[in-house]
């Protein structure tokens, strides 16, 4: 029973325990209601998981408590999930099942990376940054989906490795339909079958995993008369410009330990993968794609710790699967300061 999966499993019910006696966190605080959800006698704006929260109680009628109602609902799989599991969008059960699916994606996410390190002889202990990014954590306390979505990629990754090639293109579609930045996984995979010319693989891939999120879309648009993509903050024209603007604000220095620090050793990473010509991977083009992501991330994402490290969770999960892939020991070691980002975040709470 010892196994990176119980160990995250553990911290995060101690972590939870945490929230609850020094923070006075209630179940219903991990949605973080607020006034853009038309909630009384709030004075903040609250965050995301509100919004889920409210799709989670009433999916056809939930539009008039949000603030770009296209926008929220493109993330939509994780609150219809919610919803069932709730026995049909109960008010007493969303609170605890929006949390509870949380916790057993970032465990699940962790245990099939563990045991696609066994695959290749590596050490399962390398997965832990899967789980203790701080990313999952802050995802964790405010009920938004990134740890489903990524839990749906690890899954993918899992089936192909097994050459279970259709049920991980379904699993990464599903992911997409959580958090449309994992569609940067699938699009990897479906961009090295074009560079080698396997045209048929890579159109049955990209029909199930890629086009779901794109019909989806136009669901919105015929739905609500707009896709909400518009309402995204747009990339910044300079990298880390979007760090740099809160030079000397109190929520500089975690950014700098959190997010820049590891950005910039990703950078120097990727350039030696690329001199060792081991670039011309899935694993090494999802990775790419999600560190561009990350250097020019919007200022707006850089506001809270919580949009910022939601953002570049995708980048840890792709820098382990190209170490993963590749059987790189001293890649999976600086994955592995990812996990000192869990006491860190917890320590600036």
């Amino acid at each position: 029973m010892l196994r990176p999966s119980v160990i995250v499993g553990l911290l995060y019910i101690l972590f939870f325990l945490f929230m609850a006696r020094f923070h006075g966190f209630s179940i219903l605080s991990y949605v973080h209601l607020g006034r853009v959800s038309h909630t009384p006698n709030t004075h903040t704006a609250g965050y995301d998981g509100q919004f889920f929260y409210y799709i989670a109680q009433d999916p056809l009628h939930a539009a008039w408590r949000m603030d770009n109602a296209p926008y929220r609902y493109q993330r939509i799989l994780y609150p219809m999930l919610v919803y069932l599991l709730s026995l049909g969008g109960m008010t007493a059960l969303i609170p605890w099942v929006l949390l509870l699916v949380n916790f057993f994606s970032i465990v699940l996410a962790t245990e099939f990376v563990a045991r696609l390190l066994c695959k290749h002889q590596l050490s399962p202990w390398f997965s832990l940054p899967i789980g203790l990014y701080y990313g999952q954590t802050t995802a964790f306390v405010f009920d938004t989906t990134e740890p489903i979505a990524y839990f749906f990629v690890c899954l993918g990754f899992l089936l192909l490795a097994n050459k279970k090639t259709l049920l991980a293109a379904i699993a990464m579609g599903l992911g997409c339909l959580c958090r449309e930045t994992a569609i940067l996984f699938p699009l990897g995979y479906v961009a090295i079958l074009v560079l080698n010319r396997e045209w048929r693989n890579a159109f049955i891939f990209g029909l199930i995993s890629l086009v779901p999120l794109p019909v989806w879309y136009l669901c919105l648009q015929f739905i609500f008369g707009s896709t909400g993509l518009g309402y995204a903050p747009s990339f910044e024209p300079i990298p880390f410009q979007g760090l740099f603007v809160f030079q000397g604000n109190s929520r500089f220095l975690p950014l700098l330990i959190l997010m820049f620090v590891p950005t910039v050793l990703n950078i120097l990473y990727i350039l030696i993968e690329v001199r060792h010509n081991r670039w011309k991977t899935a694993t090494w083009i999802s990775w790419l794609l999600n560190l561009l992501l990350v250097i020019f991330m919007s200022r707006l994402s850089y506001v809270e710790l919580v949009s910022a490290g939601r953002l570049s969770t995708g980048l840890v999960i792709a820098m382990v699967f190209h170490a993963w892939y590749t059987r790189n020991n001293w890649l999976l070691w600086m994955a592995m300061l990812y996990t000192l980002t869990f006491p860190i975040y917890i320590y600036f709470l």
